[in-house]
């Protein structure tokens, strides 16, 4: 297997998969391979690809997305769905990376990847949407910001109204399959809260009773992005210009992925880890709804179940990734700000 600390072994290895990829490209050449730095999910590398073809020299910046190895903050992985997913969405009003190619298997880099094209664009730390003097949010005007924060929620309208059954996902339109999609992912984060022994057990046991007791048939099922947030979004020229890190994509409740930017929006302010009110210009809670409800052209329902359920996953993630960062404190691992909301809205105080 390769060492996947020895970026020199990775080059090599990377340059032979490529001329396999490439049978009519000549002098195949990987050069300025760079981990991206941050973040807790798949493993990513930057590089630069160039060739000869047709006699002509080329060049290509692309991006390698490779499953987590070491940490992983989900116990199961789809790099094949997520992958699939994006080029399933190529020429859609949905924008996303060029999708190159897939590999299954983990002898070639050490684990399964996929290989997509380099987007131009600057990702937006959360916290710059809050009173942090840094970055293109807190530089730009009042009616800039909020314009942003409305791109990012039509853009998840935009994935939420995609024609699935066109796109060729089998799960959806066959019977019974909305109330199957809300059980799937039921059941994904009962295995996940056990697997990543998320405490205090008593409230996340509380929780799933909860959900199970009040689950419902939803009214519409569609793609979800899963990880819907404007930090997962590229900008250029105060346009987006990609919609990136699909690994929580699934099919589900439409009203789903407006949940979870909800609570990630709440996490990022002042009652969560940002700890500060947001920007002149930014739409509160109440406007964020009525733009999402404007642009997928209906009314939400059973909201709080679906924000109530987002908070619970949330709370999934954050303990499972707080307990793996060096230097927390361990009296802190029990704040878990997401499960302390969700046992307020639950009346759950008692489990805590």
């Amino acid at each position: 297997m390769v060492q996947r600390t020895d970026p020199q072994a990775k080059r090599a290895k990377l340059e032979a998969w490529l001329r396999k990829k490439m049978p009519s490209a000549e002098n195949v050449l990987v050069s300025q391979l760079e981990k991206a730095a941050g973040g807790y999910g798949s493993e990513i590398h930057f590089f630069d690809a160039s060739w000869q073809e047709g006699g002509q020299e080329k060049t290509e910046k692309l991006v390698i997305r490779e499953e987590p190895m070491v940490f992983r903050v989900f116990p199961e992985y789809n790099m094949v769905r997520e992958f699939n997913t994006m080029k399933s969405l190529q020429d859609s009003d949905v924008p996303v990376p060029k999708m190159y190619w897939l590999e299954e298997v983990a002898r070639v880099l050490g684990a399964p990847f996929f290989i997509m094209g380099k987007v131009d664009g600057e990702i937006i730390d959360p916290q710059q949407f809050a009173d942090v003097p840094r970055g293109p949010i807190y530089e730009a005007n009042p009616e800039e910001r909020g314009k942003i924060w409305r791109q990012s929620l039509e853009v998840v309208a935009k994935i939420n109204t995609i024609d699935c059954e066109k796109l060729g996902f089998s799960d959806v339109g066959a019977p019974g399959c909305e109330i199957a999609a809300l059980d799937r992912q039921i059941g994904f984060y009962e295995r996940m809260a056990e697997w990543a022994e998320i405490e205090p057990r008593s409230l996340v046991e509380s929780a799933f009773d909860w959900f199970k007791k009040n689950r419902f048939e939803p009214a519409h099922i569609c793609l979800c992005w899963g990880d819907a947030r404007p930090a997962n979004l590229m900008y250029r020229d105060g346009e987006i210009t990609a919609v990136i890190d699909w690994d929580m994509t699934h099919i589900g409740a439409t009203e789903t992925d407006l949940a979870w930017f909800l609570a990630i929006d709440w996490l990022n302010g002042d009652e969560g880890l940002g700890g500060r009110p947001y920007l002149e210009g930014m739409p509160d809670r109440k406007e964020s709804i009525r733009i999402y409800e404007d642009a997928v052209g209906r009314k939400l329902e059973n909201l709080f179940y679906h924000e109530a359920f987002a908070f619970f996953r949330l709370g999934i993630i954050f303990g499972r990734v707080v307990k793996n960062i060096p230097g927390i404190p361990p009296e802190y691992i029990p704040q878990n700000l997401p499960l302390l909301k969700l046992a307020n809205m639950l009346d759950l105080g008692d489990r805590i």
